[in-house]
């Protein structure tokens, strides 16, 4: 008896509550989260190819594409969450590495970002642990945690600096941090006063200066983890 196997050909859709869920992999080549798959869509020759979620897994989470536009990672719920990197330069996205958070019981990485060179991963994990997990992903280590937050101040947004790959940071609802990795840790650089500010996203300037935008639409530039100018945003045309 012949055996019929389907295989999808093209998918429509794209899966709201992944955090950074459209990466540009080069002028004509994305990649979106559809139903539980990455989709790698070429808009010019009109292809796609996908990455299937794992078989345990509860949804897919966010996505993180490398500097270097080789490397994507792709988080996904479960019992015990895990982040898996593909290397996108093969054919069929070949699995590379499955970082988990050790022996944390976490079940969920919020958000992802890649160093410069695309060589440490950064995860942060959801409630109640709120795990800021630094990772040598190459070769599975992980380097350093740091309790980033808590339950009342969730993070959205996590980032390296893209001049050091040491350089860390962290922002949310009330939360803006800065560390450094050093000696086999994860150290604050200094404590910003923003409890009444809910930051929705970040972006660096220099090695030391990052500007934040707010729910409210302020913009607060930070200089070493300090927040040192406020930027007004005119409502006029």
């Amino acid at each position: 008896m012949t055996t019929v196997l389907s295989q999808s050909h093209f998918i429509f859709g794209l899966r709201k509550g992944v955090t950074n869920n459209l990466c540009f992999v080069d002028e004509q080549t994305v990649v979106f989260p559809s139903g539980n798959s990455c989709v790698i869509h070429n808009t010019t020759q009109r292809w796609q190819r996908f990455i299937p979620g794992s078989e345990n897994s509860l949804g897919l989470r966010a996505l993180a594409l490398g500097p270097n536009r080789r490397y994507l990672a792709v988080s996904e719920k479960a019992e015990k969450a895990s982040i898996t990197v593909f290397d996108l330069h093969h054919e069929q996205g070949r699995k590379r590495k499955v970082l988990t958070a050790g022996d944390l019981l976490v079940q969920e990485f919020l958000c992802m970002a890649f160093s410069p060179d695309s060589k440490y991963l950064i995860g942060q994990t959801g409630a109640p642990e709120w795990m800021l997990i630094f990772w040598f992903w190459e070769k599975n280590k992980v380097l350093a945690t740091f309790k980033t937050t808590t339950s009342n101040n969730p993070i959205s947004q996590i980032s390296f600096s893209p001049h050091n790959n040491m350089q860390v940071c962290v922002s949310g609802n009330g939360v803006f941090k800065m560390f450094r990795y050093s000696e086999g840790l994860l150290k604050q650089s200094s404590i910003a006063k923003v409890e009444m500010i809910n930051f929705l996203c970040h972006t660096w300037l220099s090695e030391d200066r990052v500007v934040a935008g707010s729910d409210t639409g302020r913009l607060l530039v930070s200089e070493s983890g300090d927040l040192r100018k406020e930027i007004k945003m005119s409502s006029k045309a």
